[in-house]
């Protein structure tokens, strides 16, 4: 079988790796890399989706005149060609003109694959060889120096694979006949096949969401494909699902196989959410090559016979495939996970399409198993059930997700306006940098594009957000000079027209910087001893500072009514209650106010002052002393 098959596993593993390695994440990588603007990102990938399906119908209808073998020679060559292209293309027009070239390449091979398969396998094994090329797909997609490399290393090596199924995507033999369909098989109508475009293309939907939020969030990352060894993990998990799913679909258990593929994504989406730990990597890499695995196969399913498999396969896959693609990207990127309510009415709609008498399933397993199936079915229809209500994330973990994908966003934001070219985002250890800014870090020498700048305009950057509230950022960006008389920074207050998102996701970024500090930085600071002024404070210098720097907020009686005072709705701004708030026990109320002063008061919206001397400070603080007096 295999000395038959392999040339059609061969294609099918070339055919799943350009699309994973390179369309999928290689480019979507170069993409993001040189065009930081969302919308330009979203024209591309856009413009790969809109060739894609276009793509699948076209040839569809090109394989009623065309020999389906030529037409994956020629894919594998285009896709060959495009991936070496793409290494020397940069700007938003090469790009967008590349992308194109992608959905057009990758959409003609697929479809003429799946079409060709039962000329180059042998009857009865189509499943175990879409099996077997698509479980080898994943693992070699999942090979650490393959999956962490450069996007251009990426296309030049699918370039390579293309080339070398190309040079034998054709049987040793003709292809025999077909025998009749047995009784009780085939003839379905063509409803029949329309439920299987929506079986596929909610499943497509939830794996592109959850692979794109994955990639996006550290923390879930860090979960599924973060090292080395969960690489490897989830490649061979892949293999031995993949090759697990064609076999039972060479035994007739037809749909059974996405049923239990959506079974595994409902079991491991509520688990990454919520920080189930490390297995739920596992079950959502199964996940993914029993439903791949089946999309390989399903085109030329004999019990789908209402359709050509050529139509089959155009309209699955331009439909599923691409559509459920777009849909998914763009819930991972305005959402930043996949809702509760959405997962259980997916397996809603799947259970009535299961359920029903008419199902293709009934007719693809034989007696003796149909009952069983049944009741399985059932039965994992409602623990999965059971099992998302139970697991449904916390709001913090939903909040968690929508602020991940917001940060990203943001980042994008920070790049395009060019903040690097006056703020850095490196802590210089052994220096007063870290007095000033936070605990040093080691360099991230992986970042792309490097954001460490070397150019201090305006303060470093690294740990922002542990010194600067959300509220303040948005309003210094709105109108800096107004929190920072003298400040050079110009108004970014364009970035909130319209619906704002463009401002709110570099606010989110910025807020985010530090994260991982955050403790150590507080405890930093909360050790730091106050050096005292070379001369005795003053009163009224410190008035004539607080009206300078403090006004804005506290108001120029510091009775919390200054002018940005209702965007704060913060009552520490009034200093003329009785007492102060949020002083540590134990401390001398000078050197506790003089620790605000300098380093601010999370998580209220008071910022520090860190650039001001040991002097200034200490006037400030003997002005603020002077309100309960």
């Amino acid at each position: 079988m295999w000395r038959e098959a392999w040339r059609g596993v061969l294609a099918v593993a070339a055919t799943y790796v350009a699309f994973l390695l390179f369309a999928q994440f290689g480019f979507l990588s170069q993409v993001q890399h040189d065009l930081v603007e969302a919308g330009k990102v979203r024209a591309v990938m856009a413009a790969m989706g809109v060739a894609g399906f276009a793509a699948s119908l076209g040839t569809a209808w090109l394989l009623g005149r065309v020999p389906a073998l030529r037409l994956v020679r020629t894919g594998l060559g285009a896709v060959a060609a495009v991936a070496v292209v793409s290494v020397f293309c940069h700007g938003f027009f090469p790009l967008f003109a590349v992308a194109a070239a992608i959905g057009v390449s990758i959409g003609l091979l697929t479809v003429s694959l799946a079409t060709a398969l039962p000329e180059m396998v042998p009857r009865g094994s189509i499943g175990l060889a879409a099996g077997v090329g698509t479980g080898l797909a994943y693992l070699v997609s999942n090979v650490p120096v393959l999956f962490e490399a450069a996007p251009g290393v990426r296309a030049l090596f699918v370039a390579g694979l293309a080339v070398v199924a190309l040079v034998g995507p054709h049987p040793p033999n003709p292809p025999l006949p077909s025998p009749p369909l047995p009784p009780g098989e085939g003839g379905t109508t063509a409803p029949g096949f329309g439920r299987l475009v929506v079986i596929f293309l909610v499943l497509v939907w939830l794996d592109s969401a959850g692979f794109a939020i994955v990639q996006a969030n550290p923390g879930l990352k860090d979960q599924t494909w973060g090292s080395a060894g969960q690489k490897i993990v989830q490649g061979i998990t892949h293999l031995v699902a993949a090759i697990g799913a064609g076999a039972l679909l060479d035994a007739g258990f037809g749909l059974a196989v996405p049923l239990a593929s959506w079974v595994l994504f409902a079991v491991a989406f509520p688990l990454l959410q919520s920080g189930g730990g490390a297995a739920a990597g596992p079950i959502y890499a199964a996940g993914i090559s029993l439903y791949s695995t089946a999309l390989v196969f399903m085109p030329t399913w004999r019990a789908q016979a209402s359709l050509s498999p050529r139509w089959r396969a155009g309209l699955l896959y331009g439909i599923a495939g691409w559509l459920g693609s777009v849909l998914g990207v763009g819930m991972a990127q305005d959402l930043g996970r996949i809702p509760a309510w959405f997962l259980l009415a997916t397996g809603a709609l799947l259970a009535v399409v299961f359920l029903l008498p008419s199902s293709p399933l009934s007719r693809s397993v034989g007696g003796r198993w149909e009952r069983g199936v049944r009741g399985v079915r059932f039965l994992g229809l409602l623990a999965v059930a059971l099992e998302s209500l139970t697991t449904v994330p916390s709001p913090d973990a939903i909040r968690q997700g929508g602020e991940i994908a917001a940060v990203a966003r943001g980042r994008r934001v920070y790049i395009a306006e060019g903040c690097v070219h006056c703020h850095s985002q490196y802590v210089r250890p052994g220096t007063h940098d870290e007095s000033w800014w936070g605990p040093s870090q080691p360099l991230d020498r992986s970042e792309e594009p490097p954001l460490v700048g070397s150019r201090r305009q305006g303060p470093d950057l690294l740990e922002v957000g542990n010194r600067r509230g959300a509220v303040w950022q948005e309003l210094h960006l709105r109108d800096p000079r107004a929190l920072d008389p003298g400040s050079r920074m110009p108004s970014y207050a364009y970035l909130f027209a319209g619906d704002g998102q463009r401002g709110r996701d570099l606010v989110a970024y910025l807020s985010s910087l530090g994260e991982s500090t955050s403790v150590e930085h507080w405890e930093m600071t909360a050790r730091e001893r106050i050096a005292p002024p070379p001369a005795p404070p003053s009163a009224a210098r410190g008035a004539a500072l607080f009206s300078t720097y403090c006004a804005a907020c506290h108001g120029t009686e510091a009775r919390g009514d200054g002018r940005f005072a209702a965007q704060l709705s913060d009552p520490y701004a009034d200093l003329r209650k009785a007492g102060f708030h949020s002083l540590p026990w134990g401390v001398p109320e000078d050197e506790a106010l003089a620790r605000i002063v300098r380093h601010g008061l999370p998580p209220t919206s008071m910022p520090g002052h860190e650039w001001l001397t040991d002097q200034q400070v200490a006037d400030l603080v003997a002005f603020v002393e002077t309100l309960h007096r």
